[in-house]
């Protein structure tokens, strides 16, 4: 049986874990979060200030100098809110992995030399480097982008729905079909996700061995065998790559294409309630503005939920090493040892594997 199908799936209890690794930094989040709603509330304003442009240009009451300083307000905010955020971002994500990093250096540096040989160096290895990465990545990206993501399009809904409840209810149909193509897409990347995972410890060990044991294979000149080994594991791993390209070769045009569906019903719908005036131009406007803005933060949910379940499973893994019990004490012999020392009937093994059988 494929064991990768036999794998449970990460639950709330998994994700929660993922969460809690931010905990001792609340401060930070907190900043982060206020940082990212108050540029996500700035851009939700800019298309009420195209809108109210447009509509009082055709009442003959344009202010262009007001309509500018508005713009240079906004545009300044979102410039000064989304600068500091970057570079919270990064120092937070920085702080995590330094401390995670120096959690698992601290755990292995009291195991015995066997528990490092059984856990499997080429995968201490992936936990130091790929899955701290990918932890990084979820906090530097997608944690804040997830609650600014949501949070517009909550605001984009309530926009569009004070603006025409009936052209929003049409437009709103998208939402559903984007986030059902998301959903099939990753379902069917995920697992390829988790095989490649795999793929990186078994590059990491033939590197690991070939270095260890690069003078041995210059003596036996056996460079071709270790050579081939490599690339069929690379081989591999550009295969796997390759295969989530094509899943994304199909989702990308699909979302495309039912982005300007919705494009189409605000030209046909939004024009008739215009030319019905019961919509003005500016806010006809503003409407074309909130679609983009409300396709985008649901690709953001999309991809980002793909980065949190490569990050939940790489937690899982670090933790799986946090949570290791210390070696138990063995003793020392503190008297002095007088004469000679003798040791009969003496077994030694590794794992299942016999050393010293009875010496």
């Amino acid at each position: 049986m494929n064991k990768e199908n036999t794998k449970p799936k990460h639950t709330d209890e998994d994700r929660a874990r993922l969460l809690s690794i931010l905990a001792p930094y609340k401060a930070f989040v907190a900043l982060l979060v206020i940082l990212a709603m108050a540029a996500s509330a700035i851009n939700l304003v800019i298309p009420k200030i195209i809108a109210s442009a447009i509509d009082a240009y055709t009442a003959n009451n344009f202010d262009a100098r007001k309509v500018i300083i508005q713009f240079l307000i906004a545009a300044s905010a979102i410039f000064i809110f989304t600068l500091l955020q970057g570079v919270l971002q990064t120092y937070t994500a920085e702080i995590v992995a330094r401390d995670l990093r120096k959690k698992i250096v601290d755990k292995l540096s009291i195991q015995s030399f066997s528990f490092i040989q059984a856990s499997n160096p080429s995968k201490l290895l992936t936990n130091l480097t790929s899955d701290m990465n990918s932890v990084k990545t979820f906090v530097s990206q997608a944690f804040v982008a997830i609650i600014s993501s949501v949070f517009i399009i909550v605001g984009v809904t309530v926009l569009m729905i004070m603006i025409n409840w009936k052209l929003a209810l049409a437009v709103l149909g998208i939402v559903p079909i984007i986030g059902t193509a998301f959903f099939i897409v990753f379902s069917k990347a995920r697992v390829i996700f988790k095989k490649s995972r795999k793929v990186i410890d078994a590059l990491n060990k033939v590197i690991n061995e070939s270095i260890l044991g690069s003078a041995l294979i210059r003596v036996l000149n056996s460079q071709q065998p270790e050579n081939q080994k490599f690339l069929e594991k690379n081989l591999e791993s550009r295969n796997l790559g390759l295969s989530v390209v094509r899943l994304f070769s199909v989702l990308v045009p699909s979302i495309m294409f039912v982005s300007n569906l919705a494009v189409v019903v605000i030209l046909a719908l939004g024009g008739h309630f215009v030319v019905m005036d019961t919509l003005t131009i500016g806010n006809f406007a503003a409407f074309n503005s909130y679609v983009v803005m409300l396709v985008f933060p649901v690709m953001t949910i999309g991809f980002m939920s793909n980065i949190i379940a490569s990050a939940t499973a790489s937690n899982d893994r670090i933790q799986a090493i946090l949570s290791t019990p210390p070696p138990r004490e063995t003793g020392t012999i503190e008297s002095e040892i007088k004469g000679n020392i003798l040791l009969e009937n003496v077994s030694l093994s590794y794992e299942d594997k016999p050393i010293l059988r009875n010496v």
